[in-house]
């Protein structure tokens, strides 16, 4: 009788430790080089003398205590029970409350239904019950498009919110928008969570199988490299195959037919989901539900390269890496399991294409531009006194001034999304733009921590500061005159920015923060070309949406045209010496475009116009004419927009 309650306590021992493992796996943050031994099994687990791929065999239970064989055997009843009740949510086109009753008409004459539903805002429709989710979608595909957004058990066991979680930031989760993913975050998820299977695979003599390999079981930890969870829970009860979970190899049945080659197949999904951000089901629209693997292998040679990849990193060059991943996700989920490399080979395939990257990101000294080789270095920026100027769209900016007295305004760029190479040739792009009226880029550093852009400093401030005042500083008075030779250097600065590159560059950041004095007192551009190189949510998300043309809603609808809407809106500034966000005595904002719309449409056109402005005579003229040239920058369609090089021509005309 002894022996039985020794057995059963090394039983429970056994799944504590395994709760253990499961809280190390989400608790602890480990190096890239410390990923397998962090995240691995003990052997201690593996010394329990019981079958755990099989607990439905009476020889797992016949040492057990009667009442510990009828709770497990409960708990049995109750998963099989569950995981044939499934929870599908759908996104379905639907319109109105007519096209809304003829889908759920449509999926209810399938049986096995418990309940449905259809969120008419969100356009997402629920089904529970014995559901086959394929069935579903050809029905609903029929009349509207139609897109898996989640399959899984109608109840799902709660765990503990974990931050980070992978899945959760790929594709976004509970109605929140997808988080940015950048390359190197996603080669560090798939190399972190092939170094955690590989090291899996060694254990109990090379044959211990992970199992249940999907993007919801990969977190996160601080140095963003993938640590797998729910380690060994998948062989631990023998279980049909969700087929439409799209993540199980095909010759995996249920979980008695789990190897480390169907862990090797799954892992190869999880790699096509990193490379693409779609689900591993993926509806066409065409009565047809594709995975991932069948969506691949659908466009061939140049096409795939070309239309595989998510958007997002697509625009990162680094196309070489982007395809060798690709190929490694091919050869994980060949048809045929003996064809699949092992998890080690992946590991090393992958630490490879990490170190080609590393390589490629290194910028081991401050570049400097053509003819600007100065006579100081990154040290020299670094131990530099410096003080605070603002924190704007692309970052935060310092004027430091140097050992050898030189002063420099240093800014440091977040967000940004392009490799070495894109933002080297960026630099060089921004460096040949030789204008008084745009400022001249000194100098850059890229490294994987830092990205630093090195300008000179112009010791009068912003437009934005002299108009508004800054850091409890006043505003300065500025003239008629000095308004408009601000408005005119401006506006050369970007008319000369747009004939770059075959007329094809963009500002991407017109702003009077972002326009300085010359030594002459002309307007002069900073910032030239940063927008390209960091990510959309910084520019959308920035205190600059004042300045933004309607038609812009993410860096890539950029254009010489809203570059134009947003210059109107700093000459706006200039006539008003108001900011472009306006707040009333209920503290309600509105924008500066509107409020002067509105005044122009009830004929208050002197109501515009700064009040320092209206003690000068003989000016009102020549205001009413800027005011009409930032009302015809205003066009609703871009088309119709007025060149840059023809506003420059209609202000030096009045100046």
């Amino acid at each position: 009788m002894s022996n039985v309650y020794d057995q059963w306590e090394r039983l429970v021992g056994a799944v504590i430790r395994r709760e253990e493992l499961w809280r190390m796996f989400h608790d602890q943050s480990p190096s890239v080089s410390s990923i397998p031994s962090d995240c691995s099994l003990d052997s201690q687990v593996l010394d329990v003398p019981f079958d755990f791929s099989s607990p439905r065999s009476s020889s797992s239970y016949q040492q057990l205590p009667p009442s510990a064989v009828e709770n497990l055997q409960k708990k049995e009843k109750s998963a099989e029970k569950e995981v044939s009740k499934l929870k599908l949510v759908i996104k379905v086109e639907v319109h109105d409350e007519k096209e809304k009753r003829k889908a759920m008409k449509a999926v209810s004459r399938l049986g096995g239904i418990e309940s449905l539903a259809i969120d008419m805002k969100e356009k997402k429709l629920t089904v529970v019950g014995g559901v086959d989710p394929v069935q579903v979608v050809s029905k609903l595909s029929k009349s509207w498009y139609t897109e898996i957004l989640t399959v899984g058990p109608a109840k799902e066991p709660e765990k503990k919110k974990e931050e980070g979680k992978k899945d959760d930031a790929k594709k976004g989760k509970n109605g929140k928008n997808r988080a940015p993913l950048d390359w190197e975050t996603r080669l560090r998820i798939a190399l972190g969570a092939a170094k955690g299977i590989a090291h899996i695979h060694k254990q109990s003599s090379g044959k211990l199988v992970r199992g249940n390999i999907k993007s919801s079981n990969i977190f996160l930890n601080s140095q963003q490299y993938g640590c797998v969870s729910d380690l060994g829970l998948a062989s631990m009860i023998q279980l049909p195959v969700m087929r439409t979970a799209g993540h199980h190899a095909p010759e995996v049945k249920n979980t008695r037919n789990l190897s480390q080659a169907s862990d090797v197949y799954s892992f190869g999904i999880l790699v096509l989901e990193l490379l693409t951000r779609k689900s591993p089901l993926h509806a066409t629209g065409d009565n047809e539900v594709l995975d991932l693997v069948k969506l691949v292998n659908s466009l061939n040679g140049k096409e795939r390269t070309a239309d595989v990849f998510d958007v997002e990193i697509s625009r990162n060059r680094n196309k070489k890496q982007r395809v060798k991943m690709l190929e490694i996700a091919m050869s994980c989920v060949a048809k045929n399991p003996s064809k699949r490399p092992k998890m080690d080979q992946i590991v090393k395939m992958m630490e490879d294409i990490i170190k080609s990257y590393a390589r490629n990101q290194l910028q081991p000294k401050l570049v400097f531009n053509e003819g600007r080789n100065l006579d100081f270095g990154l040290e020299d920026l670094l131990r530099a006194s410096a003080e605070f100027l603002g924190k704007g769209t692309f970052g935060t900016s310092y004027k430091a001034t140097l050992d050898n007295g030189i002063t420099i305004v240093l800014k440091t760029l977040k967000d940004v999304i392009v490799t070495s190479k894109e933002f080297q040739q960026q630099m060089e792009v921004i460096g040949r733009m030789k204008n008084e009226s745009a400022a001249t880029l000194m100098a850059y550093y890229y490294s994987r921590d830092y990205k630093l852009v090195v300008y000179d400093y112009y010791g009068a401030g912003s437009v934005s500061s002299m108009l508004h005042g800054q850091f409890g500083k006043s505003k300065i008075s500025l003239d008629w005159e000095t308004r408009l030779r601000i408005a005119v250097g401006a506006a050369r600065g970007i008319a000369h920015i747009h004939t770059q590159l075959g007329q094809n560059i963009v500002h991407g950041n017109v702003k009077a923060s972002n326009i300085f004095l010359t030594a002459q007192g002309y307007g002069c551009v900073s910032d030239v070309g940063l927008a390209t190189l960091v990510s959309t949510t910084s520019v959308l998300h920035s205190r600059s949406s004042g300045y933004r043309a309607p038609e812009v809603m993410d860096t890539e609808k950029l254009s010489q045209a809203s570059d134009v809407y947003s210059f109107r809106v700093v000459l706006l500034e200039l006539l008003t010496g108001k900011p472009t966000i306006l707040y009333e005595d209920n503290e309600k904002a509105s924008q500066l475009v509107r409020w002067v719309a509105s005044v122009v449409r009830e004929d208050w056109t002197a109501e515009v116009f700064d009040i320092e402005l209206l003690r000068y005579q003989n000016i009102e003229e020549a205001m009413v004419e800027v005011l009409q040239i930032a009302l015809y920058c205003v066009e609703s369609v871009p088309k119709h927009r007025p060149k840059m090089s023809e506003v420059v021509s209609m202000l030096e005309d009045i100046s």
